[in-house]
């Protein structure tokens, strides 16, 4: 992601004096700086099992792989201020892709060809060491580039790997980036993202047999969508002997319940011809319905697992964890699998590790407010069937208090999940004319007269899976009153919970 939610945010108060005084930027600055200040950052909205920055900004996850034996995500990371800026690589390694342990400041721009950021990238484990991918950045140029480590945590850098020399005629040199790399028969494989000169976003496809010379071989994704120029940090996987490949375009038109963000996460599936440089595209859809899904990128792992990560971008408002010294944060890393050609997500089966406290309800009738008891909590994992019945809408509110909360519930008429944050006591959004901007919606259908919801909260976080993750929707919430009730409710007739379980989600 580039800089233009720059102004959408606030600077930290810890953080002004320094950046204003960060004239030259090192790995080992940035490190001393997160080491001083991250005891500072307020925890009132930070989160428990989702990564985030220990100070300052995150944007973009970044090298997610599995390595030197060991699960890491790198991410885009400003850490002076909690607002976007010259970008540098924070970097994360887990056992669980639950709980984090920071490793420190992997890349930051102390390079002339990249004085102007380390955007966004990927990493692969080659002879025994580390290979990570990014875009340098001096002024309007994008450049790929190289930094290599042997013990997985410092990292080398070998310069400018791949150039606009290398593009055909009608890309642009200015809109090239977020090199993504993997292994495909012997043979490495690059996607970036490009804008074309007719402005058209577009995705390129180059390859290499050591990782340091790189060829031009296609392009798999360029159609005549208003991308605003570029389909950023694509990525790519197979699943059920289809050719995934995802990607986020700025711009997309909405059509009818998709793309209503002003930048979306989209997948293709189809087939790859490696050789021609081409992709032959069966299927499109949005990744994620939800407000604040942004920049996904999957790691293959050992058991054989496609895992996804991706950034709870900010989105349209503005978020009162600035003020505290920090901001952003990734998602619940999510399980990826094809199903009847369409995706199927579900969060990673390690958080069920972490269930504590469990609260069990079968066949509840709900009516216009249903309170269960001991159902409630903000970091929590809550699973229900719901049957609509003849109401008109059903659904449950979320960090409920006496004036505010958030809701998840099923239209039977229009047939959608909608998301609901008109009522959470905080205008938070840029633009308050903004059409539907409290409001995100995704189609699903009745399962036996049901619909199946399995949500997770995480302070001010929601993540929400639709009958078993074949539609997703993430948000970012935040109410005036810090409410922690959960109830059920339902508009124009009756509803019931056919069954409920509630688990605290618990780390200490």
């Amino acid at each position: 992601m580039t800089n233009e939610h720059k102004k959408d945010d606030a600077t930290c108060p810890a953080a002004e004096k320094q950046t204003e005084s960060v004239t030259e930027f090192s790995v080992e600055r940035a490190d001393e700086y997160v080491k001083r200040f991250a005891t500072s950052v307020v925890q009132k909205y930070r989160h428990t099992y989702h990564a985030m920055p220990p100070v300052g900004w995150m944007n973009d996850p970044n090298g997610f792989c599995y390595a030197l034996g060991k699960y890491h995500l790198f991410f885009q990371f400003h850490p002076y201020s909690s607002v976007w800026g010259p970008m540098h690589w924070g970097h994360f390694t887990t056992k669980d892709f639950i709980r984090w342990h920071w490793e420190g400041v992997a890349l930051a721009p102390d390079k002339e060809y990249d004085k102007d950021g380390c955007y966004s990238g990927s990493a692969v484990e080659k002879d025994g060491k580390m290979y990570l991918f990014y875009t340098a950045v001096k002024g309007d140029i994008q450049t790929q580039a190289l930094a290599v480590s042997s013990d997985g945590v410092h990292f080398k850098k070998q310069g400018v790997i791949l150039s606009g020399e290398k593009l055909p005629a009608d890309c642009s040199r200015h809109d090239f980036r977020d090199p993504y790399v993997f292994l495909k028969d012997g043979v490495y494989y690059m996607l970036c993202g490009s804008q074309a000169k007719d402005k058209d976003g577009q995705i390129l496809l180059f390859r290499s047999k050591d990782c340091l010379a790189w060829e031009f071989a296609g392009k798999l994704i360029k159609d005549g969508k208003p991308t605003r120029g570029i389909y950023e940090c694509p990525c790519a996987f197979t699943a059920d002997g289809k050719d995934v490949i995802m990607a986020s375009p700025q711009g997309y038109i909405t059509e009818d319940w998709r793309y209503e963000n002003t930048v979306s996460a989209v997948y293709f599936t189809g087939k790859i011809d490696f050789e021609k440089g081409a992709f032959a595209r069966e299927y499109e859809d949005e990744t994620d319905g939800g407000f604040n899904f942004y920049a996904p990128q999957v790691a293959a792992i050992p058991d054989g697992r496609t895992v996804m990560a991706a950034w709870m971008l900010p989105g349209c408002i503005e978020s009162p964890a600035a003020d505290d010294g920090w901001k952003c944060a990734m998602i619940l890393p999510r399980e990826l699998r094809l199903q009847n050609g369409r995706l199927v997500q579900s969060p990673v089966r390690e958080i069920e590790a972490y269930r504590k406290n469990a609260v069990r309800y079968e066949n509840v009738t709900i009516g216009e407010r249903t309170v269960l008891n001991g159902v409630g909590g903000v970091k929590t994992e809550l699973i229900f069937e719901l049957e609509p019945g003849d109401a008109e809408r059903a659904g449950v509110r979320l960090f409920e208090s006496e004036n505010n909360y958030a809701a998840v519930y099923y239209s039977k008429k229009d047939g959608k999940i909608v998301f609901d944050r008109s009522a959470t006591g905080l205008n938070l959004y840029c633009d308050p004319n903004e059409k539907d901007a409290a409001y995100r919606s995704v189609k699903t259908e009745e399962k036996n007269g049901a619909i199946t919801l399995r949500v997770f909260l995480d302070v001010s976080c929601c993540e929400v899976f639709v009958n078993g993750g074949e539609r997703a929707m993430t948000a970012v919430v935040y109410t005036k009153e810090n409410g922690e009730g959960i109830s059920f409710f339902a508009e124009g007739g009756n509803a019931k919970l056919r069954s409920l379980e509630l688990y605290d989600i618990c780390l200490e």
